[in-house]
């Protein structure tokens, strides 16, 4: 008996070994690598003081763009999703946290707040991503694609108004193809949409 369980002992560690030798454990897939949007370095304080408190809903984004995964438009009619360059968090996360903090740092309201603070708001500002993927229809020139719609209401005695609504587009030209390529061009698109939403809204009567 005793002599058996040795036989099955050194069949098994040679069919181990056999089997390290036939069957390769290294990675045949490339590592998912995840990226975030910012543009608060790019966007200069403002010394003036708004007023009002205005709360930035966390903005919708279009279920083609909604993923974490990168998305490219390859023709007319065809897109692809990116399973191993994503957002680190989901795009809509990403963008609201960018709009609130750029029209923190603008002072154009005393006050931003997001949805989840409990002080009553005078202004509330809304979004939707209507676009957000990487145009590579012509190769030679890539470029980075944002609209945002954005709709600001007052409220005032039980009952809103809309006092601004407006969709912003940009398309940014790429220094290359790669996902850090596109990444800085989708930060600069946000950066103007946000700076011309900023001026709207300053030539707005709030």
């Amino acid at each position: 008996m005793k002599m058996f369980i040795i036989r099955c002992w050194l069949c098994g560690f040679a069919l181990a070994a056999w089997l390290s030798g036939c069957v390769s454990i290294e990675k045949s897939y490339p590592d998912k690598r995840y990226f975030v949007l910012d543009i608060s370095r790019d966007i200069n304080p403002r010394n003036q003081t708004g007023i009002g408190i205005l709360q930035v809903s966390n903005a919708r984004v279009s279920p083609r763009y909604e993923e974490k995964g990168f998305v490219y438009r390859t023709s007319e009619a065809g897109y692809e999703s990116d399973f191993y360059n994503q957002f680190l968090v989901s795009p809509a996360f990403l963008i609201s946290e960018e709009v609130r903090k750029g029209l923190a740092r603008s002072h154009v309201f005393q006050h931003v707040i997001a949805s989840s603070s409990q002080l009553e708001p005078t202004h509330i500002l809304e979004s939707g991503v209507a676009a957000l993927y990487g145009d590579f229809r012509d190769l030679s020139a890539p470029r980075a694609v944002m609209e945002i719609d954005f709709f600001l209401s007052r409220e005032a005695s039980g009952r809103s108004e809309i006092v601004l609504g407006r969709r912003y587009s940009k398309s940014v030209p790429l220094s290359g193809r790669s996902p850090e390529a596109l990444v800085k061009g989708w930060n600069e698109a946000l950066e103007a949409i946000l700076n011309s939403l900023i001026a709207d809204l300053k030539a707005t009567k709030l």
